[in-house]
């Protein structure tokens, strides 16, 4: 499938890219800042000091690997955000504030989330809502298998348990979000990275994207071969019979 015209749709002008470790926000937030010329906001994982040390004892290093996120991602949006770039045609970032809460429900005792949560509603007060939020969803296998495929170290001693509960996390935070509107697009068969048809689903579903929550289920790569050769199989079958007819000598 080629790349088709398509324009950024001109009331998003920020735009979140959600989902669990390993679900390829980050590949898709660049993707779509390279073929909409936005400006883009990366989430800066690895330089957070206590996150390789929190893979390996979460009890220990829980409250200063989130609270150094939750520093970091204020920091991070509340400069970018306020600032306004005439260059670029969208803002365009592979996190949104909100989800840390996410992490704090999981990794945190009841009072270490107490004074987290306190010094979280006095940020989150002052960043912006996303316009539109695109949420990757996948199943915590297909998680695992791409986390290992990328091979980042802090990463190695990834616990699937762990895993798996913060993926559950994730679905019941956007299955119960409501503040912007929410894209929810299931990645398990789908590889937009590498595949140019896979990308333009993406892209088609976000430009178009309605308000409230919407779904997609996109259909993968093969079966959507299979589907079009078995059109061009329908259509030759057409055009073959059709000549037969014409060939026919009537009296």
């Amino acid at each position: 499938m080629a790349e088709k015209e398509v324009k950024f749709p001109s009331h998003i002008n920020y735009l979140c890219i959600e989902g669990v470790i390993g679900a390829g926000k980050t590949s898709l937030c660049n993707l779509l800042a390279r073929r909409f010329d936005g400006r883009i906001i990366l989430e800066e994982a690895e330089e957070n000091p206590f996150l390789q040390k929190f893979y390996t004892d979460r009890g220990s290093y829980a409250f200063q690997t989130q609270l150094w996120f939750l520093v970091s991602r204020y920091k991070q949006l509340s400069v970018m955000l306020a600032q306004q770039d005439l260059f670029y045609q969208a803002t365009i970032s592979d996190y949104m504030f909100a989800k840390d809460r996410i992490f704090a429900t999981i990794n945190l005792c009841e009072d270490e989330y107490n004074l987290y949560n306190s010094i979280a509603r006095v940020m989150e007060s002052s960043i912006p809502r996303p316009d539109l939020v695109v949420y990757l969803q996948a199943s915590t296998e297909v998680l695992l298998r791409r986390i290992e495929k990328r091979g980042r170290p802090f990463e190695f001693n990834m616990d699937p348990q762990y895993l798996d509960a913060l993926n559950q996390a994730y679905n019941h935070f956007f299955f119960h979000y409501s503040a912007s509107p929410l894209l929810i697009i299931n990645t398990n068969e789908i590889d937009f990275v590498n595949s140019n048809d896979d990308l333009e689903e993406l892209v088609e579903q976000i430009v178009n994207v309605r308000t409230g929550t919407n779904f997609f289920q996109p259909m993968c790569s093969k079966e959507r071969i299979r589907m079009e050769e078995r059109k061009l199989t329908k259509k030759d079958q057409s055009l073959q019979e059709a000549r037969g007819e014409n060939n026919q000598i009537h009296f």
